[in-house]
């Protein structure tokens, strides 16, 4: 048997020496993730930064924009709208011209507000006359001078009393003071306090009536008013008591009466009447006749005499206002 060789085989597997591991590095920020491509740098995302903010201001802008074109078209349309609901309300009135719309639509002016003050009342009866009382003529000539005026259709007339106020002796007085700030409360452009006169001597007789005195806020108009009060009752036939039937009074330190005639324009710092002290307006204190003197009542105290001053008085008030009667 031939004689076998004996081989040495090298082994297979190859044997490495270790090697010592690199050194791990710190992931950096711009190092790509598995499967997200390559890495980026710190300028790249600072630019993706800056695009994201840049297109969250132009949302903004847009938005914004938005909003104030639907704000223009509403404040467009509001006017729009409210021409066409005025153009409905209209619509039953079809055949009138626009400018007789507008002249129907158009509020009333207001009309000028004249106070009527029936003076005394309630628990003051004023003066005794030749069978009635001072109150009763004052009620009856300024309630007959409120249809007047009502009637005229030109002014707004009020009473500073209520009926009851002057008629029923249980009713509290109504002082001037109050009488006047009640024609104030109603915007009044003239006040006219309606009095009657009274002596002791039967005969004394005549018209007379007081303005606001000089130095008196509305002084010249008052006075205005009174001349034609005097021309009016003049004219009628009726005396008028001194110079021309207009005077000032006041009341001094102890309440004596003061008495000055027209013609004495002085300034006095005593107090005039509480209806004139307290008036806001143009105002007169009318002494429309004496109570107690027989002539003077048939003429202007009774019952037909009352409608005859409350004639007078709304004639003065035309002529104040410039206006002509018509009743």
């Amino acid at each position: 048997m031939p004689r076998q060789e004996s081989y040495s085989y090298a082994s297979k597997i190859q044997y490495r020496r270790p090697q010592a591991a690199a050194p791990r590095r710190r992931p950096s920020t711009a190092a790509a993730r598995p499967g997200h491509g390559p890495a980026r740098s710190p300028d790249w995302y600072a630019m993706r930064r800056r695009r994201r903010r840049n297109r969250r201001l132009v949302r903004g802008g847009v938005l914004a924009a938005f909003v104030c074109v639907v704000v223009a078209v509403v404040l467009f349309l509001i006017p729009c709208v409210e021409q066409v609901l005025a153009a409905d309300s209209g619509s039953d009135l079809p055949d009138m011209p626009a400018a007789a719309k507008a002249t129907a639509a158009a509020p009333a002016p207001e009309l000028p507000v004249v106070a009527i003050d029936p003076g005394h009342g309630g628990v003051d009866r004023g003066s005794e006359g030749l069978g009635f009382g001072e109150y009763e003529m004052t009620w009856n000539t300024a309630s007959a001078l409120y249809d007047l005026l009502e009637a005229d259709g030109r002014f707004a007339p009020c009473l500073t009393i209520t009926e009851e106020e002057s008629r029923d002796p249980d009713c509290a007085r109504i002082k001037p003071s109050e009488r006047a700030q009640r024609a104030n409360e109603q915007g009044a452009q003239l006040l006219l306090s309606i009095h009657g006169n009274s002596d002791s001597a039967e005969s004394t007789s005549g018209y007379e009536c007081y303005p606001i005195p000089p130095g008196s806020a509305n002084h010249e108009e008052s006075l205005r008013f009174a001349q034609y009060l005097t021309e009016g009752f003049g004219a009628l036939g009726q005396r008028l008591r001194g110079v021309d039937g207009i005077r000032y009074i006041y009341y001094g330190d102890n309440d004596e009466k003061l008495l000055y005639e027209s013609t004495d324009t002085s300034v006095h710092g005593d107090p005039t009447f509480g209806v004139l002290e307290y008036a806001q307006c143009p105002a007169v204190l009318s002494e429309q006749c004496f109570i107690t003197n027989n002539a003077d009542v048939d003429l202007l105290g009774d019952e037909d005499g009352c409608r005859r001053a409350a004639q007078l008085y709304y004639e003065a008030i035309c002529g104040w206002f410039g206006l002509e009667p018509t009743q």
